[in-house]
Protein backbone atom coordinates (compact mmCIF):
# COMPACT_ATOMS: atom_id res chain seq x y z
CA UNK A 1 0.00 0.00 0.00
CA UNK A 2 1.39 3.23 -1.07
CA UNK A 3 1.60 6.30 0.97
CA UNK A 4 -0.96 8.20 -0.68
CA UNK A 5 -3.18 5.30 -0.18
CA UNK A 6 -2.58 5.18 3.75
CA UNK A 7 -3.32 8.86 3.83
CA UNK A 8 -6.27 9.40 0.96
CA UNK A 9 -5.11 12.20 -0.16
CA UNK A 10 -5.72 11.08 -3.83
CA UNK A 11 -9.21 13.43 -3.96
CA UNK A 12 -6.58 16.49 -2.86
CA UNK A 13 -4.80 15.79 -5.63
CA UNK A 14 -7.65 16.00 -7.97
CA UNK A 15 -9.21 18.61 -6.48
CA UNK A 16 -6.20 20.85 -6.14
CA UNK A 17 -5.28 19.54 -9.56
CA UNK A 18 -8.56 20.42 -11.34
CA UNK A 19 -9.29 23.82 -9.33
CA UNK A 20 -5.47 25.25 -10.66
CA UNK A 21 -6.77 23.80 -14.28
CA UNK A 22 -9.78 25.95 -14.07
CA UNK A 23 -8.64 29.29 -13.34
CA UNK A 24 -5.37 28.69 -16.17
CA UNK A 25 -7.94 28.07 -18.78
CA UNK A 26 -9.35 30.90 -17.73
CA UNK A 27 -6.55 32.92 -17.75
CA UNK A 28 -5.93 32.06 -21.11
CA UNK A 29 -9.12 32.50 -22.34
CA UNK A 30 -9.04 36.36 -20.98
CA UNK A 31 -5.34 36.56 -22.54
CA UNK A 32 -6.81 36.10 -25.66
CA UNK A 33 -10.08 38.35 -25.09
CA UNK A 34 -7.51 40.97 -24.41
CA UNK A 35 -5.35 40.42 -27.85
CA UNK A 36 -8.35 40.31 -29.66
CA UNK A 37 -8.95 43.71 -32.15
CA UNK A 38 -12.51 44.55 -31.03
CA UNK A 39 -11.32 45.35 -27.83
CA UNK A 40 -8.76 48.01 -28.77
CA UNK A 41 -11.81 49.11 -31.02
CA UNK A 42 -14.61 49.42 -28.24
CA UNK A 43 -15.29 52.09 -26.95
CA UNK A 44 -14.56 51.54 -23.12
CA UNK A 45 -11.75 49.91 -24.33
CA UNK A 46 -9.17 50.99 -22.27
CA UNK A 47 -11.13 50.21 -18.85
CA UNK A 48 -11.64 46.58 -20.23
CA UNK A 49 -8.38 46.26 -20.65
CA UNK A 50 -7.40 47.41 -17.41
CA UNK A 51 -10.03 45.45 -16.01
CA UNK A 52 -9.71 42.10 -17.88
CA UNK A 53 -5.93 42.69 -16.75
CA UNK A 54 -6.71 42.33 -13.33
CA UNK A 55 -8.90 39.97 -13.79
CA UNK A 56 -5.71 38.09 -15.60
CA UNK A 57 -3.33 39.07 -13.08
CA UNK A 58 -5.44 37.35 -9.55
CA UNK A 59 -6.82 34.11 -11.59
CA UNK A 60 -2.75 33.92 -11.92
CA UNK A 61 -2.39 34.47 -8.23
CA UNK A 62 -5.09 32.24 -7.54
CA UNK A 63 -3.52 29.16 -9.03
CA UNK A 64 -0.43 29.87 -7.59
CA UNK A 65 -1.71 30.32 -4.18
CA UNK A 66 -4.24 27.01 -4.98
CA UNK A 67 -0.99 24.58 -5.98
CA UNK A 68 0.78 26.12 -2.74
CA UNK A 69 -1.80 25.30 -0.52
CA UNK A 70 -2.48 21.81 -2.05
CA UNK A 71 1.21 21.18 -2.17
CA UNK A 72 1.21 22.11 1.60
CA UNK A 73 -1.82 19.96 2.72
CA UNK A 74 -0.43 16.84 0.47
CA UNK A 75 3.06 17.85 2.49
CA UNK A 76 1.74 18.02 5.68
CA UNK A 77 -0.71 14.85 5.06
CA UNK A 78 2.58 12.74 3.96
CA UNK A 79 4.67 14.02 7.05
CA UNK A 80 2.08 12.61 9.41
CA UNK A 81 1.26 9.55 7.98
CA UNK A 82 5.35 8.72 8.08
CA UNK A 83 5.52 9.87 11.13
CA UNK A 84 2.86 7.27 12.29
CA UNK A 85 3.94 4.35 10.21
CA UNK A 86 7.74 5.32 11.83
CA UNK A 87 5.83 5.25 15.53
CA UNK A 88 4.36 2.04 14.72
CA UNK A 89 7.68 0.34 13.43
CA UNK A 90 9.86 1.48 16.42
CA UNK A 91 6.76 0.19 19.10
CA UNK A 92 6.64 -3.38 17.15
CA UNK A 93 10.71 -3.25 17.28
CA UNK A 94 10.58 -2.40 21.12
CA UNK A 95 7.85 -5.37 21.48
CA UNK A 96 9.92 -7.75 19.27
CA UNK A 97 13.26 -6.80 21.23
CA UNK A 98 11.69 -7.80 24.43
CA UNK A 99 10.16 -10.83 23.13
CA UNK A 100 13.82 -12.05 22.23
CA UNK A 101 15.38 -10.88 25.50
CA UNK A 102 12.28 -12.88 27.29
CA UNK A 103 13.08 -15.64 25.02
CA UNK A 104 16.93 -15.97 25.72
CA UNK A 105 16.53 -15.47 29.24
CA UNK A 106 14.02 -18.07 29.51
CA UNK A 107 16.32 -20.56 27.30
CA UNK A 108 19.62 -19.38 29.59
CA UNK A 109 17.32 -20.37 32.50
CA UNK A 110 16.30 -23.68 31.03
CA UNK A 111 19.95 -24.46 29.69
CA UNK A 112 21.16 -24.23 32.89
CA UNK A 113 18.59 -25.98 34.69
CA UNK A 114 18.87 -29.46 31.86
CA UNK A 115 22.71 -28.90 32.97
CA UNK A 116 22.10 -29.35 36.62
CA UNK A 117 20.11 -32.56 35.94
CA UNK A 118 22.16 -33.84 33.26
CA UNK A 119 25.16 -34.00 35.69
CA UNK A 120 23.26 -35.13 38.81
CA UNK A 121 21.66 -38.22 36.16
CA UNK A 122 25.32 -39.30 35.14
CA UNK A 123 26.68 -39.34 38.61
CA UNK A 124 23.60 -41.12 40.01
CA UNK A 125 24.65 -43.78 36.33
CA UNK A 126 28.48 -43.54 37.26
CA UNK A 127 28.80 -42.98 41.22
CA UNK A 128 28.89 -46.89 42.48
CA UNK A 129 30.21 -45.11 45.90
CA UNK A 130 27.31 -42.81 46.57
CA UNK A 131 25.72 -43.50 49.37
CA UNK A 132 21.86 -44.21 49.36
CA UNK A 133 20.41 -41.12 51.14
CA UNK A 134 22.35 -39.46 48.66
CA UNK A 135 21.13 -40.95 45.89
CA UNK A 136 17.41 -40.34 47.14
CA UNK A 137 18.00 -36.41 47.48
CA UNK A 138 19.48 -36.81 44.04
CA UNK A 139 16.41 -38.23 42.60
CA UNK A 140 14.37 -36.06 44.66
CA UNK A 141 15.95 -32.61 43.43
CA UNK A 142 16.02 -34.16 39.94
CA UNK A 143 12.11 -34.40 40.06
CA UNK A 144 11.96 -31.24 41.87
CA UNK A 145 14.13 -29.62 38.91
CA UNK A 146 11.86 -31.01 35.89
CA UNK A 147 8.76 -29.85 37.01
CA UNK A 148 10.10 -26.70 37.45
CA UNK A 149 11.34 -26.96 33.92
CA UNK A 150 8.28 -27.73 32.71
CA UNK A 151 6.17 -24.96 34.43
CA UNK A 152 9.13 -22.48 32.67
CA UNK A 153 8.78 -24.33 29.37
CA UNK A 154 4.66 -23.99 29.61
CA UNK A 155 5.05 -20.14 30.49
CA UNK A 156 7.50 -19.81 27.46
CA UNK A 157 4.32 -20.89 25.47
CA UNK A 158 2.37 -17.94 26.17
CA UNK A 159 4.84 -15.66 24.36
CA UNK A 160 5.34 -13.44 27.67
CA UNK A 161 6.56 -13.32 31.28
CA UNK A 162 3.95 -15.19 32.10
CA UNK A 163 5.77 -16.46 35.47
CA UNK A 164 4.49 -15.83 38.79
CA UNK A 165 6.26 -14.22 41.36
CA UNK A 166 3.61 -14.07 44.35
CA UNK A 167 1.40 -17.36 44.86
CA UNK A 168 2.46 -18.37 48.04
CA UNK A 169 5.31 -18.68 50.80
CA UNK A 170 8.67 -19.97 49.89
CA UNK A 171 11.23 -22.59 52.07
CA UNK A 172 13.96 -20.57 51.21
CA UNK A 173 16.28 -23.89 53.03
CA UNK A 174 14.58 -26.45 50.19
CA UNK A 175 15.47 -24.22 47.16
CA UNK A 176 18.90 -23.86 47.76
CA UNK A 177 19.16 -27.95 49.26
CA UNK A 178 17.92 -28.53 45.36
CA UNK A 179 19.61 -26.11 43.71
CA UNK A 180 23.10 -26.58 45.68
CA UNK A 181 22.57 -30.58 44.93
CA UNK A 182 22.15 -29.76 40.65
CA UNK A 183 25.63 -27.79 41.25
CA UNK A 184 27.43 -30.25 43.38
CA UNK A 185 26.59 -32.74 40.40
CA UNK A 186 28.48 -30.53 38.30
CA UNK A 187 31.15 -30.40 40.79
CA UNK A 188 31.02 -27.09 41.89
CA UNK A 189 30.72 -27.44 45.93
CA UNK A 190 27.92 -25.45 47.79
CA UNK A 191 27.78 -24.45 51.59
CA UNK A 192 25.01 -23.70 52.86
CA UNK A 193 23.09 -24.00 56.58
CA UNK A 194 19.69 -24.41 57.36
CA UNK A 195 18.08 -20.78 58.27
CA UNK A 196 14.23 -21.85 58.21
CA UNK A 197 14.11 -19.06 56.57
CA UNK A 198 10.59 -18.28 55.12
CA UNK A 199 9.94 -15.93 51.95
CA UNK A 200 6.80 -14.79 50.32
CA UNK A 201 6.34 -14.82 46.09
CA UNK A 202 6.78 -18.16 43.91
CA UNK A 203 9.21 -20.95 44.66
CA UNK A 204 10.29 -21.23 41.05
CA UNK A 205 10.86 -17.27 40.65
CA UNK A 206 13.25 -17.76 43.49
CA UNK A 207 14.87 -20.45 42.55
CA UNK A 208 15.31 -18.89 39.14
CA UNK A 209 17.61 -15.82 40.76
CA UNK A 210 19.56 -18.39 43.10
CA UNK A 211 20.38 -20.59 40.20
CA UNK A 212 21.38 -17.99 38.30
CA UNK A 213 23.96 -17.02 40.90
CA UNK A 214 25.02 -20.37 41.72
CA UNK A 215 25.98 -20.31 38.06
CA UNK A 216 27.46 -17.22 37.71
CA UNK A 217 29.71 -18.15 40.71
CA UNK A 218 30.53 -21.93 39.34
CA UNK A 219 31.32 -19.90 36.05
CA UNK A 220 33.44 -16.72 37.06
CA UNK A 221 34.67 -17.85 40.47
CA UNK A 222 36.61 -20.52 42.01
CA UNK A 223 36.70 -22.46 45.38
CA UNK A 224 33.27 -23.55 47.45
CA UNK A 225 30.04 -21.00 46.83
CA UNK A 226 28.89 -20.28 50.25
CA UNK A 227 25.04 -19.00 50.24
CA UNK A 228 23.91 -17.95 54.23
CA UNK A 229 20.52 -17.35 54.31
CA UNK A 230 19.00 -15.04 57.08
CA UNK A 231 16.04 -12.43 58.09
CA UNK A 232 17.03 -8.75 58.75
CA UNK A 233 14.72 -5.81 59.16
CA UNK A 234 14.19 -4.03 56.03
CA UNK A 235 12.54 -0.54 55.34
CA UNK A 236 8.63 -1.44 55.98
CA UNK A 237 9.01 -4.94 56.54
CA UNK A 238 10.74 -8.28 57.33
CA UNK A 239 13.14 -9.11 54.80
CA UNK A 240 14.67 -12.41 53.91
CA UNK A 241 18.49 -11.97 52.83
CA UNK A 242 19.91 -14.58 50.90
CA UNK A 243 24.17 -14.08 50.31
CA UNK A 244 25.64 -15.68 47.27
CA UNK A 245 30.20 -15.46 47.68
CA UNK A 246 32.75 -17.26 46.16
CA UNK A 247 36.60 -16.51 45.84
CA UNK A 248 36.94 -15.28 42.08
CA UNK A 249 38.62 -12.51 40.84
CA UNK A 250 35.20 -10.41 41.40
CA UNK A 251 33.82 -7.56 39.00
CA UNK A 252 35.65 -5.72 36.63
CA UNK A 253 35.17 -2.03 37.83
CA UNK A 254 34.34 -0.69 34.29
CA UNK A 255 31.25 -2.98 34.36
CA UNK A 256 30.13 -2.78 38.33
CA UNK A 257 27.87 0.17 37.62
CA UNK A 258 26.31 -1.52 35.01
CA UNK A 259 25.86 -4.99 35.85
CA UNK A 260 22.64 -5.57 35.78
CA UNK A 261 21.95 -4.12 32.46
CA UNK A 262 20.96 -5.99 29.96
CA UNK A 263 24.06 -7.45 27.46
CA UNK A 264 26.90 -6.09 30.38
CA UNK A 265 29.47 -8.72 31.14
CA UNK A 266 33.35 -8.22 32.23
CA UNK A 267 36.12 -8.29 29.96
CA UNK A 268 36.97 -11.95 30.19
CA UNK A 269 33.53 -12.96 30.53
CA UNK A 270 32.19 -15.94 28.05
CA UNK A 271 28.68 -15.13 29.23
CA UNK A 272 26.24 -13.18 27.33
CA UNK A 273 25.17 -10.60 30.02
CA UNK A 274 21.15 -12.35 30.08
CA UNK A 275 21.53 -13.87 33.93
CA UNK A 276 22.21 -11.44 36.28
CA UNK A 277 19.65 -8.36 34.87
CA UNK A 278 17.16 -11.39 34.53
CA UNK A 279 17.78 -12.23 38.20
CA UNK A 280 17.70 -8.74 38.99
CA UNK A 281 14.18 -8.57 37.36
CA UNK A 282 12.82 -11.04 38.77
CA UNK A 283 14.04 -9.94 42.62
CA UNK A 284 12.49 -6.47 41.83
CA UNK A 285 9.13 -7.97 40.71
CA UNK A 286 9.35 -10.08 44.08
CA UNK A 287 9.50 -6.60 45.75
CA UNK A 288 12.80 -7.25 46.59
CA UNK A 289 16.18 -6.45 45.37
CA UNK A 290 20.02 -7.94 44.02
CA UNK A 291 22.81 -6.47 44.78
CA UNK A 292 26.64 -6.74 44.33
CA UNK A 293 27.57 -5.99 48.18
CA UNK A 294 30.86 -4.35 48.63
CA UNK A 295 32.92 -6.81 50.25
CA UNK A 296 36.45 -8.51 49.93
CA UNK A 297 34.82 -12.20 48.08
CA UNK A 298 32.99 -11.19 45.55
CA UNK A 299 29.11 -11.48 47.11
CA UNK A 300 25.58 -10.92 45.42
CA UNK A 301 22.95 -10.20 48.12
CA UNK A 302 19.07 -10.77 47.36
CA UNK A 303 16.56 -9.68 49.19
CA UNK A 304 12.98 -11.27 49.14
CA UNK A 305 9.84 -10.23 51.57
CA UNK A 306 10.03 -12.21 54.45
CA UNK A 307 6.92 -14.46 55.20
CA UNK A 308 7.52 -14.13 58.98
CA UNK A 309 6.16 -11.14 60.95
CA UNK A 310 8.04 -10.28 64.14
CA UNK A 311 6.11 -10.59 67.19
CA UNK A 312 6.67 -7.00 68.40
CA UNK A 313 4.14 -5.49 65.00
CA UNK A 314 1.39 -7.83 66.19
CA UNK A 315 -0.55 -5.95 68.24
CA UNK A 316 -2.68 -8.15 70.28
CA UNK A 317 0.23 -10.34 71.80
CA UNK A 318 -0.64 -13.72 73.46
CA UNK A 319 0.67 -16.07 75.91
CA UNK A 320 2.30 -19.07 75.23
CA UNK A 321 2.56 -18.29 71.45
CA UNK A 322 6.15 -17.85 69.73
CA UNK A 323 8.30 -15.28 68.99
CA UNK A 324 7.27 -14.71 65.13
CA UNK A 325 4.41 -16.14 63.21
CA UNK A 326 3.80 -16.93 59.84
CA UNK A 327 2.15 -13.69 57.74
CA UNK A 328 -1.02 -15.00 56.27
Amino acid sequence: MSIFQRINSGWLTTAYATTTAVLIGVQSFLIAVLQGPWVSFHPGGALLWVLLTVIVVSTSLGAAAALLFGAVRIYRRVCAAEAKAADEIYHDLLSARETQRLHRARMHEVTSTLAGVRSASELLCNSETLDPERRVAMMAMMGSELRRLERLVRAQRGGADTMPVDTGVIDVDAVVHNLALAHEAGGTTVVHEPSNALAVGSSDAAARIINILLDNAAKHGSGAVDVTVRHEPGESRQMVVIEVSDDGPGVAPEVRDRLFEWGVRGPDSAGQGIGLNEAHTVAERMGGSLRLAAMERTTFVVTLPSAVIPRATIEAQQEGVSDDVVAA
